[in-house]
């Protein structure tokens, strides 16, 4: 009988992991098809983050980083065993939570928006951590607390300003080559125009989807007295009361768009836009 709870945490730890995986490969399949998440409606929070700049690292979709994530800890569970075992697998889940809450910080105060499946994955992780660090004295006994303690605060600054700095980098670099600068600039040439407020969360975040590279093409017009350059006229003229609101071929558009639902409303073709460039 006490092998059998002690043997419980690890498949636990294993039927996580697998979950972990499944939902991480349906995440990445989503972020190369640009197919609407289930249990998703166009346009939500699901296609915000999927489509900001912070959905990627290096050109690694994060999803792709849960697929290895947990398929490490998913193998670590199988192959090694004891002490060893629980260290690298407290290591691995550490490097995960910390990850995870980077992103989860991203989602709330940056993109204003929420993944739900990428919650799933926040709770999963920390489900797995939480099991392995309680079971430290069961598990591991003689490792020594302070060295633990000092190699967690190693991996949680590694992992939170590692990933702070690569992408505040990747985001300040941008590229003349992505969905963002092309849908941007097809914007700006059919003279579409986006209305919004400095003090609005959600025209930060329409903007955040575009970055900073793309969003310089935009015809952006700030409806705030006290914004930069603000055009309060044009605004009251245009009757716009609610940001950010877009206007395109005369329809207007309230609300932030997920870039998908403005290449659609705009009529923008990456696809073919490239293969007429390429003639």
């Amino acid at each position: 009988m006490q092998a059998k709870n002690k043997n419980t945490p690890g498949v636990i730890i294993l039927v996580l992991s697998a979950l972990g995986i499944a939902l991480s490969l349906y995440l990445t399949y989503l972020y190369y098809s640009k197919a609407v998440a289930a249990f998703c409606a166009a346009g939500s929070g699901c296609d915000t983050v999927r489509e900001s700049s912070y959905s990627a690292i290096l050109g690694v979709p994060v999803a792709l980083l849960g697929v290895i994530g947990y398929s490490l800890i998913f193998a670590l569970s199988l192959t090694f065993k004891g002490r060893d075992r629980w260290f690298l697998l407290y290591l691995a889940s550490l490097a995960g939570f910390v990850f995870s809450a980077y992103l989860t910080y991203i989602e709330i105060f940056v993109l204003h928006a929420i993944c739900f499946y990428c919650l799933i994955s926040a709770v999963i992780i920390t489900a797995i951590f939480l099991i392995l660090l309680l079971k430290k004295p069961v598990q591991a006994p003689s490792f020594s607390s302070s060295k633990l303690i000092t190699l967690s605060v190693v991996v949680l600054g590694v992992v939170l300003f590692g990933s702070f700095f690569i992408q505040s980098n990747q985001l300040s670099a941008g590229s003349d080559n992505t969905f963002q600068v092309g849908l941007a600039k097809h914007l700006g040439e059919m003279r579409a125009t986006m209305y919004g407020s400095f003090q609005c969360p959600h025209c930060t975040t329409q903007k955040l989807l575009f970055g900073k590279k793309a969003f310089k093409y935009i015809n952006y017009v700030e409806c705030h007295p006290r914004g930069e350059n603000a055009n309060t006229a044009l605004c009251y003229a245009k009757d716009v009361h609610s940001y950010p609101t877009w206007e395109i071929n005369g329809q207007f558009y309230i609300g932030a768009k997920s870039l998908q639902e403005l290449a659609r409303i705009s009529g923008y073709k990456p696809d073919s836009v490239e293969k007429g460039t390429d003639k």
